[in-house]
């Protein structure tokens, strides 16, 4: 037998002898170690060799950190705290780990399996750590709970008006968390290991930015003084009475007003305050005339309001008496007060005008009986009985000056003060049966009658009545103006225009009756 071919076969044999030692320790090494993990395996450092999976789990979960001791710092400006694994639901898989160290040389083929059990005993094999996430809901739940102790709400505008003048201080934005943002960070940095996050912060503008409009109303309310104009043209009376602009920062209050979709700083007034001013006021108008506080001070409150500087008071009339003197009758006191009969009447209903007694007292009706309607500003009528004229005027300028006739002394027009009541184009008295043509009413004769201006007027013949007379007294009580001028005026005079009518007339002309005048 050659050399060679010996030497062959004893490298076989050996080699042969060789693979039947490292076979039988092989399954000797595995029979040994199974349903353990082969020496040399760890978990983050912990040697869990010779364990079984059972016993590898508890030691993991002793020697490995616990889930309260890790997590993440949690920062949002300047607020800051520790947010645990225990917090998130994120925590180690023991068995899982434990699982995996077992598996380490128990893959593959046979002869990788030994070599990779010798080389994990002879050098060491680290198992990967496993780790159950943070549950997502857990996070946001404890991101919404922590957002209302860091949020720094938003600071609405403000404006204090004080005698001092007007300060308004501008809305200041906030932060609030923003909680999806902030779980999504919170999230990756307990998947990353990051050992701090800062959290997401949002801007929050104020719903109120600006004092506005009560800012620019409240400048310019205390620009100027606030004056309350008496303007009484029945007694000859103004005055104006203006209020410091120190009293008028008292009456004056800022306050937001909200809506579903806005807001704004309205300026709202202290009624109790500027009824206090106007009560201080009313008696400084002499015992003439008495200020009506209630509807004064609704005048006050709605001129405030759209920052007007001036407001004219409601000026009503006291009642007045009257001691019967020798000789008089109802109807002259009356008359000398400027009134109807009915009206005295009215105001003394327990009295009997057939049945006067010298030295009884009678009320005399306040002149704002005969007033029912505002007067209407800047014009006015001058009846005059003596000259049979009838002026007008606007903002104290003669308009028109017309020739009139008033009425009979049967029938007298009353002299006083009264105001255009209504207006009738073409108005018709059945007591007889006359068309008065531009009727305007001036003051209420009876219960259901009124006297008035109006054009000459016509009979159910058509002829006009007065024409030849006018300039004297000639009418059933009313002011009578020749064809064109009635129509003037009464295109001319609102309702509510003033009346005064002054004088005595003359006598009626004699020759003729009224009615067969031409």
């Amino acid at each position: 037998m050659p050399r060679w071919f010996r030497l062959v076969l004893a490298g076989l044999i050996t080699l042969l002898a060789i693979c039947i030692v490292v076979g039988a320790g092989a399954i000797a090494y595995h029979v040994t170690y199974n349903g353990r993990i082969y020496p040399g395996v760890s978990v983050h450092g912990v040697d869990v060799g010779g364990l079984t999976t059972e016993e590898a789990t508890t030691v993991l979960i002793e020697r490995l950190p616990t889930p309260a001791a890790q997590g993440a710092g949690l920062r949002a400006g300047e607020h800051f705290w520790r947010f645990t694994w225990a917090d998130a639901g994120q925590a180690y898989d023991y068995a899982g780990m434990a699982m995996a160290a077992y598996q380490v040389a128990r893959q593959g083929p046979w002869y990788e399996q030994v070599l990779a059990a010798w080389r994990a005993r002879l050098q060491g094999q680290a198992v990967e750590l496993l780790i159950i996430p943070a549950d997502p809901a857990r996070v946001k739940t404890a991101l919404e709970r922590a957002a209302t102790l860091i949020s720094v709400p938003p600071i609405d505008a403000q404006l204090q008006v004080s005698p001092q003048g007007v300060a308004p201080v501008a809305g200041q934005p906030g932060q609030a968390l923003d909680v999806e943002a902030s779980t999504a960070r919170v999230l990756q940095a307990l998947a990353d290991g990051t050992a701090e996050v800062e959290l997401v912060m949002a801007s929050v503008s104020p719903r109120l930015a600006e004092a506005e409009p009560a800012h620019t109303l409240a400048r310019s309310l205390l620009a100027q003084p606030f004056t309350l104009i008496a303007d009484d043209p029945l007694t000859g009376y103004h005055a104006e009475f203006p209020a410091p602009l120190e009293r008028v920062a008292t009456w004056l209050r800022a306050v937001p007003e909200y809506a579903p979709d806005s807001a704004r700083m309205v300026l709202e007034t202290e009624e109790a305050a500027v009824q206090a001013w106007l009560f201080e006021v009313a008696p400084q108008l002499g015992p003439e005339r008495v200020l009506d506080v209630a509807e004064t001070l609704a005048r006050t409150m709605a001129a405030l309001a759209t920052g007007e500087h001036q407001v004219e008071g409601r000026i009503r009339h006291p009642e007045g008496t009257y001691v019967v003197q020798p000789g008089d009758i109802f109807f002259n006191i009356a008359y000398q007060h400027g009134f109807p009969q009915w009206r005295l009447e009215e105001a003394n209903p327990d009295v009997d005008p057939e049945a006067l007694a010298i030295g009884m007292e009678l009320v005399v009706p306040s002149i704002d009986v005969l007033f029912p309607e505002p007067l209407a500003p800047g014009k006015r009528i001058e009846l005059s009985l003596s000259e049979q004229r009838l002026r007008a005027y606007e903002n104290e300028q003669l308009v028109y000056e017309f020739t009139c006739s008033s009425g009979m002394s049967s029938t007298p027009t009353i002299a006083g003060q009264f105001q255009v009541l209504f207006k009738e184009p073409n108005a018709f008295a059945p007591r007889w049966d006359l068309e008065m043509p531009y009727f305007m009413a001036v003051y209420q004769e009876g219960p259901e009658f009124f006297n008035g201006i109006h054009e000459l007027p016509i009979t159910s013949s058509g002829r006009r009545l007065w024409a030849g007379v006018l300039g004297w007294p000639a009418s059933y009580g009313c002011i009578i103006l020749d064809v064109g001028d009635a129509e003037t005026l009464y295109k001319w005079a609102p309702v509510g225009t003033l009346v005064r009518i002054t004088g005595v007339a003359p006598g009626t002309p004699t020759g003729a009756e009224p009615e067969e005048s031409q």
